[in-house]
């Protein structure tokens, strides 16, 4: 194994296969003929190879676990920011107040004089409200958006994980093939030796359908959706709605009195003096 540690640290492809060929062309003069003539016989290089990509593999998949890793606690914080927002007292409506007049304490004169100075605070506060409203909102806005891209920047890892993992596989396949060929050109047997050691294809497995890729993912999702619910049902407790007396028509003053009707309570003295100019005419 020291040699294809040495062998894989050199990162020179090249240069690589020439040594797993010289290798090949060495075992075939020095180890036992039936080694490399027997097809359910593992040559000792393809075992060695086979296993330092395996090593690889694992690296490559605890790498990603430490990804996976940091991504959800970064979507946890993200998650923690959206509901200490949606959790503020501030954006809350306060109840309407009972319209009528009250002391106006501050000395504020009511933009609108068909309002109460009540419901003029009212609006006040509303649209200090809803500034604080869409305040939050968009620091709400910004921690999803953080989510999602963490979910794509998962995405990403997960495609960078299978294209490693092809590369080891790869690289092993060149080796093993390199060193058949040194095998093919210095055994003195070469016909009897088989298109295929045991064991010298090996099916990769699925790629990014690992248990860390599954179970980031789902995490990364459920994290997602339930902001997305908390987010749903805050936009409907405490969203800006119209401003207190915003689309209300005003109030139509009192029509005036007309002096042309007299008004009940005065209604019977009228009617004795019509009745006492009658009785003058009659006499």
């Amino acid at each position: 194994m020291a040699f294809l540690s040495r062998l894989f640290k050199r990162r020179d492809p090249p240069a690589e296969r020439e040594e797993a060929r010289r290798r090949g062309m060495r075992d075939a003069r020095e180890h036992p003929l039936g080694e490399f003539t027997d097809p359910e016989f593992q040559p000792s290089y393809v075992t060695e190879i086979r296993a330092l990509a395996r090593e690889q593999v694992t690296e490559v998949d605890r790498r990603l676990a430490a990804t996976r890793t940091a991504i959800l606690e970064r979507a946890l914080g993200a998650r923690e920011v959206i509901l200490r927002e949606l959790a503020r007292s501030d954006t809350r409506p306060e109840p309407a107040p009972a319209n009528g007049h009250v002391p106006d304490e501050d000395g504020e004169q009511p933009p609108d004089a068909f309002i109460s100075i009540a419901e003029a605070r009212a609006r006040r506060a509303e649209a200090r409200r809803r500034a604080v409203v869409e305040e939050a909102n968009a620091g709400v806005q910004r921690a999803r958006a953080r989510i999602e891209h963490l979910t794509q920047e998962w995405e990403s890892a997960l495609i960078e994980r299978d294209h490693e993992v092809e590369a080891v596989h790869a690289r092993a396949e060149q080796l093993i093939a390199a060193y058949k060929g040194g095998v093919l050109r210095a055994h003195p047997r070469r016909e009897e030796i088989p298109s295929l050691w045991k064991g010298e294809v090996i099916a990769m497995g699925a790629t990014g359908e690992t248990a860390t890729a599954i179970s980031g993912r789902e995490e990364i999702a459920r994290i997602l959706r339930e902001v997305e619910n908390r987010i749903e049902v805050w936009h409907a407790e405490v969203m800006p709605r119209e401003l207190p007396g915003g689309t209300r028509r005003p109030l139509s003053p009192p029509p005036p009195a007309d002096p042309a009707v007299p008004e009940d309570r005065d209604a019977p003295d009228a009617e004795d003096d019509r009745a006492s100019e009658r009785g003058q005419e009659g006499a």
